[in-house]
């Protein structure tokens, strides 16, 4: 995860670590423009919060995501036909939820107080 980016996270599939950001500027474009699928990320991530996210959602977070990091767009793709598509959707849906969460709170704060 890049210390200089509070939004940056990684995700492990496999044996292998992959660093995951949505806070690159060319995804924040895509983000203001398009949203994901269709709809604010903020819609993205009440869906995430309520059980009420989409296979498409989960994917497409996680390509940005990897996209935003610096992976070649056909490498995400091979990377996603790889962990995702063959997987059931639960199982990337919580780094999906995490990885959008990062965007709007940054950086966990470990040392919070109750």
């Amino acid at each position: 995860m890049s210390e200089a980016d509070p939004c940056a996270r990684t995700i492990t599939w496999g044996d292998q670590t992959y660093d995951v950001n949505l806070n690159h500027p060319w995804v924040r474009r895509v983000l203001s423009y398009r949203g994901i699928n269709g709809r604010p990320p903020s819609a993205v991530l009440l869906g995430f919060e309520t059980g009420a996210y989409t296979l498409d959602d989960v994917e497409r977070v996680l390509e940005l995501g990897l996209v935003g990091a610096g992976q070649d767009e056909r490498e995400a793709d091979k990377l996603l036909d790889l962990h995702v598509r063959a997987k059931p959707v639960a199982e990337n849906a919580g780094a999906a939820a995490a990885l959008l969460a990062a965007l709007y709170v940054g950086k966990p704060n470990d040392h919070a107080s109750a």
